[in-house]
């Protein structure tokens, strides 16, 4: 269960539902931490060397827990397929340990223009690194939707419940000092559906989540994050569904606390030639471009 906490108390679940998370070089869990992106913002503020750390505790129901800082890196930009897209580079380390472990994600820039930008994130998603070949260079896997997915024309979050609301003002003291927040909760959930056999169950997964937003924080906005997931499981035979009762199966709450920002990092995974802007790549591209000799005036 210590795999359950670090991944949901980061990224939504209904992005994520029966998913798995990505394991680095090491075979360890990778957390990505797209989802803490502040993609409320019309224009994102954010250049290639920002970073934000939070630390993030968990437990849940069986007695497991956890304690980690996660560092969240605009690692550089790139022109892909068309689009102008930024690197997420997110870094876990456990209290007490001196190793990251990595995950890169290429997200479109177009993600800061939806209005239901954390339900549909994956739609948003180009590319990943989680590794780096023999020969050092990063490997860079294309995100593909799945091919189910291409033919149904129902929106990503038809079934899921979605809803944002300011509940108020509040305080929040953090090694960067104290910070005077609004509140907003949001709450998540999708159901899923499946046969065994002959029975069949219905899965919900929901997320309570209280965001502490702040002026000042870049990236996220936030200056704390609280989260609680519960899931919970029906199962029934066929043609007594009426019988059934919804159980909790699973509870995890955790709470993500701002350390401390910046800016200066560099990139475990990213290009080198990558970790600059879109602009200071282009004006060097121009700039090394050799000039076309003149043509010759007849006579």
């Amino acid at each position: 269960m210590r795999r359950a906490i670090v991944f949901l108390i980061l990224v939504v679940c209904v992005a994520t539902l029966g998913d798995v998370p990505a394991r680095g070089a090491k075979g360890r869990p990778t957390i990505n931490g797209i989802g803490l992106v502040n993609y409320a913002v019309a224009k994102p503020d954010f250049k290639p060397g920002d970073w934000v750390r939070y630390r993030v505790s968990g437990a849940n129901n069986e007695g497991a827990s956890d304690d980690y800082y996660v560092t969240v890196y605009i690692a550089g930009e790139e022109h892909f397929w068309g689009e102008d897209c930024f690197w997420v580079e997110t870094r876990t380390q456990s209290v007490g340990s001196a190793a990251d472990v990595a995950i890169a994600t290429l997200m479109s820039y177009s993600i800061f223009g939806d209005s239901l930008a954390i339900p549909r994130m994956k739609l948003f998603m180009r590319k990943t690194i989680t590794d780096v070949n023999e020969d050092g260079t990063p490997r860079q896997d294309l995100t593909k939707r799945p091919p189910l997915t291409l033919r149904n024309r129902k929106p990503p979050s038809e079934h899921t419940d979605w809803s944002v609301d300011t509940v108020g003002v509040d305080t929040v003291n953090t090694p960067r000092g104290l910070f005077t927040c609004t509140m907003v909760k949001i709450e998540e959930g999708i159901a899923a559906l499946a046969d065994h056999g002959d029975s069949s169950s219905n899965t919900e997964v929901r997320d309570a989540r209280t965001v502490y937003y702040a002026d000042g924080i870049p990236i996220t906005g936030f200056a704390r994050e609280h989260i609680l997931n519960t899931i919970r499981r029906k199962s029934w035979l066929i043609g007594r569904s009426s019988d059934a009762e919804m159980r909790l199966v699973a509870i995890s709450e955790g709470n993500a606390r701002l350390v401390d920002f910046g800016s200066g990092l560099t990139s475990l995974l990213v290009p080198k030639h990558l970790q600059r802007t879109l602009s200071e790549q282009r004006a060097t591209k121009s700039g090394s471009a050799p000039a076309r000799p003149k043509a010759k005036r007849p006579g």
